[in-house]
């Protein structure tokens, strides 16, 4: 494989194409806007968004957080030209509606994925704020030089890393371009300094720091963000964790957020985790976050054998 490129994301305004400047203006007027919006499970948001159309003085977030359905002459104009002008609007058989959401995490504004069964969906959740709070808990009061993210999505893990040492160089990868796309939009309008790459590990490098939320739901449903192949949706998990004892530097840490599936009482995560550790002569130190998360996926005829799945927190220092 051939050295993977590298993005910086501070870069001149000429770097963005027109669209790109056009989200950019959205994330600065919903900024002066004091615009907030959490995103919800995907069933919650599906629930509420069908309530009823974007109307009033909520418009921003019944378009913008819960892609609600809107009528052209009901939304601000400006709204209008920016959504336009970036290729984010679709029709509705009812009216229009945003190709893309926009949720605060961490004090942040993030672009993502308005619809999250698409394939290339870039996903932001409750995962992404337990797994942020993660980072920050873990990570308050310690120093590195080198983190690497594995799997940026929209970017809220490592836009996280990044403010919390603006002096630390932080790379992120990500098989999925729009990903990268949109966390060089979330990056830049929070201004932070994140060194984007296509792909997974990258070629070469030894790293302090080493940070992932990869999927973790058993099965093939075809969307990237949520796939996290055999073992019960563990395997991408814990083959990212074996590669990442090889990247990190002595001392250096991985830090693993992830969905843990526990069978006959055992948490199949902690177990491998745990060998793992022991073979690399690191140190583990493992949390349930959560000790119930996606419940309804058990109905599932591949969760026969799982009594539920808890969202953990890893840290391995090698």
């Amino acid at each position: 494989m051939g050295r993977l490129a590298r993005t910086s994301l501070r870069v001149t305004a000429q770097a963005f194409t027109p669209a790109d400047l056009a989200l950019l203006d959205l994330l600065s007027r919903l900024e002066a806007a004091g615009y907030h919006f959490v995103s919800p499970t995907p069933a919650t948001h599906g629930l509420v968004a069908r309530r009823r159309r974007a109307r009033g003085a909520d418009i921003l977030r019944d378009i913008l957080g819960w892609g609600r359905v809107f009528d052209p002459e009901a939304a601000p104009d400006w709204l209008l030209d920016v959504l336009t002008e970036a290729d984010a609007l679709r029709e509705d058989a009812d009216g229009l509606r945003a190709r893309l959401r926009v949720s605060r995490l961490d004090g942040r504004l993030h672009l993502h994925s308005a619809c999250s069964a698409d394939d290339q969906a870039v996903f932001l959740g409750p995962d992404s704020y337990r797994y942020v709070r993660f980072l920050r808990q873990t990570l308050s009061g310690a120093a590195w030089g080198k983190a690497l993210e594995i799997g940026v999505g929209a970017g809220a893990g490592a836009l996280a890393i990044a403010a919390l040492n603006p002096q630390a160089a932080v790379v992120a990868t990500d098989i999925n371009s729009q990903a990268l796309r949109l966390c060089r939009l979330n990056a830049r309008h929070a201004d932070l300094l994140v060194d984007l790459r296509p792909g997974g590990f990258p070629v070469e490098g030894v790293w302090d720091l080493i940070a992932a939320n990869p999927p973790y739901m058993e099965g093939r449903s075809g969307r990237l963000y949520r796939d996290g192949g055999g073992q019960y949706g563990a395997e991408v998990a814990l083959a990212w964790a074996n590669e990442a004892l090889s990247r990190l530097a002595p001392g250096g840490r991985l830090l693993l957020y992830t969905g843990a599936p526990v069978v006959a009482g055992e948490d199949l995560v902690r177990a491998a985790l745990t060998s793992l550790a022991r073979r690399c002569g690191a140190h583990l130190v493992y949390e349930e976050i959560d000790p119930d998360v996606f419940g309804a996926s058990l109905a599932r005829a591949s969760y026969a054998e799982v009594e539920r799945i808890a969202a953990v927190g890893a840290v391995v220092t090698v």
